[in-house]
């Protein structure tokens, strides 16, 4: 019994040759119908279908193919089908690399739903994520329990949207889902002349083209500093320019953050108040301690509550006070351990940096020890070879017996030459 998720895990009893090769699942979206916002390149591209590879394939010949693409191919011919050469299916491919499917996933492609008006571009590795959860423009199951058709999720929360309603400009009948995009495309009567700039939109769009209009008067964007001029649109950017309170411009700005902040600091005040009040008026008999048997004290419902009204609206409001507050002091815990996490790697650091000088030490005192030891062991031997040449007519007998000898006097000679030449580094 071979261990799992190895290649001969799920061979067939009958031993036959077959072997489950474990691909990526394949996405809900089509990804060979995707737009690609660039131009991408020829090595990611499929050979069999010349689009961007899904679920890249590699054989053993080192071609890569989708997944389908080859798999189809196969069926047809059991060869591969850039070099012609046999191919086992089930034995001879496996999924790319990883490198393969990181680079397909950080290709950049328009969401599916771009001609229903989702203008997002994305990963093609979240396109999927995307569609399936964040587009406005997917159509998902009516939120009405008894209506089985589809809207699209950012009308989802309008109700059924699926009954008759008239076209307003050409007096049409469409299901309410489907009148916005009626308006938007189809409608005879969709368009309307802008009478101040003479330009075309839709209808239902004028507030939009309002608030874009050049021809359309406007307020100087210092009017809450004091200007009171009155101007075409267009004419805007050339008067801000030359306008008297562009002076006091960035402390009206200053002022209008300082207003921000107090305002918030107003609401975060009262809230304290109202906490403050609440347990002042002892609705809840707080304890001291922090056990669980603190939890008792509180009044619970149906119980008999003081007659004195509450800073709170509901109970719910109270503990949700309680969470903010631990969830408060929970920041700043993860703060301190983050600042305490950095200290440590600083002292961490500052350690290592010790110790690798210190090695840089040692290693090149072994250097130094090392070029003495090399120096010390040509010159024995050197002795040696004087030793031998110093006596040519000595008979060969003799010779042994010298050489027997001198096995003892290096070391005495070896000192004398040492105190007579030290060494020179």
């Amino acid at each position: 019994m071979p261990p799992p998720n190895t290649p001969e895990e799920g061979l067939t009893s009958a031993g036959a040759s077959t072997r489950i090769h474990l691909f990526p699942p394949l996405p809900t979206v089509d990804l060979k119908a995707l737009e690609y916002l660039d131009e991408v390149d020829e090595n990611l591209v499929c050979p069999i279908c010349r689009l961007p590879l899904v679920a890249p394939t590699i054989t053993n010949c080192d071609h890569v193919f989708c997944q389908k693409c080859i798999a189809q191919a196969h069926r047809l011919n059991p060869t591969c089908p850039v070099d012609r050469l046999p191919l086992k299916l089930a034995d001879e491919t496996r999924s790319a690399p990883r490198i393969i499917h990181n680079q397909l996933g950080s290709l950049l492609v328009r969401c599916p739903n771009s001609s229903f008006g989702c203008t997002h571009v994305v990963a093609r590795s979240l396109i999927e994520d995307h569609v399936t959860r964040y587009c406005g423009r997917t159509l998902v199951r009516c939120p009405h329990p008894a209506c089985d058709k589809k809207v699209a999720r950012k009308d989802s929360k309008k109700g059924c949207l699926h009954y008759a309603a008239e076209c307003e400009y050409c007096e049409q009948v469409y299901a309410k889902v489907d009148l916005e995009d009626h308006q938007d495309r189809r409608c005879n009567n969709r368009m309307k002349r802008c009478e101040l700039c003479e330009t075309e939109f839709v209808r239902h769009r004028q507030d939009e083209h309002a608030k874009q209009c050049p021809e359309a008067e406007t307020t100087c964007k210092y009017a809450s500093l004091g200007c009171t001029l009155l101007m075409k649109r267009k004419r805007l950017d050339k008067h801000v320019q030359t306008c008297e309170y562009r002076v006091v411009g960035p402390i009206g700005d200053q002022m209008i953050e300082l207003r921000a902040e107090l305002k918030a600091l107003r609401d975060k005040d009262q809230q304290k108040e109202r906490r403050i009040g609440f347990l002042e008026s002892k609705r809840f008999a707080m304890t001291t301690t922090n056990t669980a048997e603190g939890m008792a004290d509180f009044t619970l419902p149906g119980t008999t509550a003081p007659a004195d009204p509450a800073p709170y609206e509901s109970r719910d409001q109270y503990f949700l006070s309680l969470f903010e507050t631990m969830e408060a002091k929970v920041e700043r815990l993860s703060s301190a351990l983050n600042e305490v996490e950095g200290r440590q790697s600083v002292m961490l650091f500052s350690e290592t940096l010790q110790l690798k000088d210190q090695i840089t030490e040692i290693r090149s005192t072994l250097g130094v020890l090392g070029m003495h030891v090399r120096w010390l062991m040509n010159f024995r031997l050197q002795e040696r070879g004087r030793v031998a040449t110093s006596s040519p007519n000595i008979s060969g007998s003799f010779i042994g017996t010298q050489d027997n000898n001198t096995d003892s006097d290096p070391p005495q000679q070896l000192a004398h030459t040492i105190r007579e030449h030290p060494p020179r580094l």
